[in-house]
């Protein structure tokens, strides 16, 4: 009997978004695909956290009653008038953070509280923006998974840095949105990177403060991604399924109203993919790129041979 290959769950960063995270779990584990390793970032962390907990079909359909409960509130603390008082006394963000910590401590019981808790291995990412360094919890058997949650959801502009020892710790999407090199590293040899992330998308006629800042936010994730593809196609061990969710990509970053619906799209989109696998095939532009301006002309990355 051949030796199972340990297989990785790789879920991205993606806001509300997660919720369609949530319906290709439930494809996955429907399929009988279940995971030794889960990786994730940002609204992938939580959906990991909480997965690695109960890594069952039924603990994705839990995890999809999660989803479908949250309102606006019980992320976003605040209205229109907090937000512009924060911005103008010079906080550290838009919003507190507050209301996410409750959420996440509702939803990690007491005896699942550090990595050495689970069955399955954890790993969250987070990034230190004093030195733009990517730092991985789960290594600790004794880590705190809510901090590690908190860390890595912190968004910036959103949320404040999570502060420790002095170092500022934020939204681990800054380094590395869909952290498959991770699970490469961890030792995985089958990996499911569920990408509910902006990536790759065109978007046209970009204007305001925070929408470009995200935006800049997102160029930058997108680079990361080509690279962590690019690594496991040169990995001859390693097969990759990279299951990338482009639905509901005009949503209202503050909408939870349609989680519902997100996660049926986000399993659909899933279950057609595990019906025609294709491993080492990355739809990641999605879109020509634009015309070069004067004098300029479009780099092409070329793939390491």
């Amino acid at each position: 009997m051949a030796e199972k290959k340990p297989v990785a769950f790789v879920l991205s960063g993606g806001g509300n978004r997660g919720a369609l995270e949530v319906g290709a779990l439930q494809a996955l584990f429907e399929h009988g695909i279940t995971p030794d390793i889960l990786v994730g970032t940002s609204a992938g962390a939580m959906n990991a956290a909480f997965i690695a907990i109960n890594p069952t079909l039924e603990g994705a359909y839990e995890l999809g009653s999660l989803w479908k409960g949250i309102r606006k509130e019980d992320v976003y603390s605040g209205n229109w008038f907090t937000m512009a008082w924060r911005f103008l006394t010079g906080k550290d963000s838009l919003f507190s953070s507050e209301n996410v910590r409750r959420l996440v401590e509702k939803y990690i019981p007491p005896d699942k509280r550090k990595f050495g808790d689970l069955d399955v291995q954890l790993y969250i990412t987070s990034a230190n923006i004093n030195t733009s360094t990517l730092y991985l919890f789960g290594e600790d058997p004794e880590g705190s998974i809510v901090d590690a949650v908190m860390s890595s959801t912190a968004l910036p502009l959103v949320f404040p840095p999570v502060e420790y020892n002095g170092w500022q710790y934020v939204d681990g999407g800054v380094v590395a949105n869909v952290p498959i090199e991770i699970a490469i590293e961890k030792g995985a040899k089958e990996i499911y990177a569920i990408d509910v992330s902006y990536a790759g998308q065109i978007r046209l006629n970009i204007h305001g403060i925070i929408n470009i800042g995200r935006r800049c936010i997102t160029v930058m994730l997108y680079q990361h991604l080509l690279e962590d593809l690019e690594e496991a196609a040169e990995n001859p061990d390693v097969t990759l399924h990279h299951i990338r969710i482009t639905a509901y990509a005009e949503i209202d970053p503050y909408d939870f109203s349609k989680s519902a619906e997100m996660i049926a799209e986000g399993k659909r989109i899933t279950e057609e993919y595990l019906k025609s696998p294709r491993p080492g095939f990355y739809p990641v532009r999605i879109m020509e790129a634009a015309p070069p301006p004067p004098g300029a002309r479009i780099w092409q990355r070329k793939r390491k041979k």
